[in-house]
């Protein structure tokens, strides 16, 4: 029995001192109301209410349970006020997802940024590779979280940012000789890509882009990160597609491609039924202006830019 309803059934039946009225009063017809009564009535252990064909009068018991009834309903009101109160209220907890590369400053800015838009709020920063903070996004357990782009139907990102991706070569390659280079140049060279299950879908695309742009890996080796990345390439024969060169770059050398064939795209993505605020635009903006990005501006869900979104932001 769910007593609450019951005994704002009852209560109202007592107001009215009419079955049909109270009816009225719950948009309900008058045999269900009977029947709520009834029930109520086995739970108190005797009648509530005298009913005649002319008049319906509260019984002893009845009197006693109604300002108890009043009392508690009173009380479950304002409970539920208080509830949507709080649903409409400022923020109480901002967790949000990035990437285990993202600079250590830019990483400080972020968090800065998320106190001063919502300083009554604990704020939790959280580290993981795609999938995982996509898991969280659906799963609620994220407020919003930094993905790349185009991310999968039910996800919500907000504005586009965009870099091009580089290649990171040995300094002692010949390909390091000049600024840029052309991705068919990199032929007979090993890949270092992130690993395919952070981001199955990307993966499979960035692949697909390399041969249809002149450049089929002779091998494709797994790298849970920048640094490992470049420590592959540091090894000898391999390189690496990047949006940025590592903080300890000793060794290595970054080269942009010729035409900017391959863009990586990202977006602060907000989990189903979230909803955007301010902090969502002034998070792209500062990590546009810190850390080198583009704002795209383009629509949700699309792939902007000339290539597919892919490469190392994990």
């Amino acid at each position: 029995m769910d007593l609450i309803r019951h005994l704002r059934y009852f209560v109202t039946v007592a107001e009215e001192l009419h079955f049909g009225r109270a009816a009225q009063r719950l948009h309900m017809s008058q045999p269900p109301l009977s029947q709520r009564i009834r029930a109520l009535e086995e739970r108190a252990g005797g009648r509530l209410l005298q009913r005649t064909s002319r008049r319906v009068e509260l019984t002893p018991l009845g009197r006693r349970l109604l300002p108890e009834a009043q009392a508690l309903l009173a009380h479950a009101d304002q409970v539920s006020g208080l509830l949507d109160a709080l649903a409409e209220a400022e923020l109480h907890e901002l967790r949000v997802g990035l990437p285990p590369d993202l600079p250590a400053a830019l990483v400080g800015g972020i968090l800065g940024a998320c106190r001063a838009a919502h300083p009554n709020a604990e704020i939790d920063l959280v580290q993981g590779h795609p999938q995982l903070l996509e898991q969280q996004l659906r799963a609620g357990s994220l407020t919003l979280a930094l993905l790349r782009q185009p991310v999968a139907p039910g996800l919500r990102p907000g504005t586009v940012l965009r870099r091009p991706l580089g290649v990171l070569v040995r300094e002692d390659d010949p390909l390091a000789a000049g600024e840029t280079l052309e991705l068919f140049e990199l032929a007979g060279h090993e890949l270092v890509l992130f690993p395919r299950e952070q981001a199955p879908d990307h993966y499979d695309a960035l692949l697909a882009d390399l041969r249809a742009l002149g450049f089929a890996p002779a091998s494709v080796r797994p790298a849970d990160g920048l640094a490992v990345a470049a420590g592959l390439v540091l090894v000898g024969g391999a390189v690496a597609l990047t949006d940025r060169p590592p903080a300890d770059a000793g060794g290595l050398a970054w080269l942009g491609l010729a035409g900017s064939p391959l863009w990586l795209h990202a977006a602060l993505t907000r989990g189903p039924g979230g909803r955007a605020d301010a902090l969502d635009d002034e998070l792209a903006r500062l990590i546009a202006d810190a850390d080198g990005w583009d704002l795209a501006g383009a629509a949700a869900g699309s792939r902007p830019g000339p290539r597919p979104s892919s490469g190392l932001l994990a």
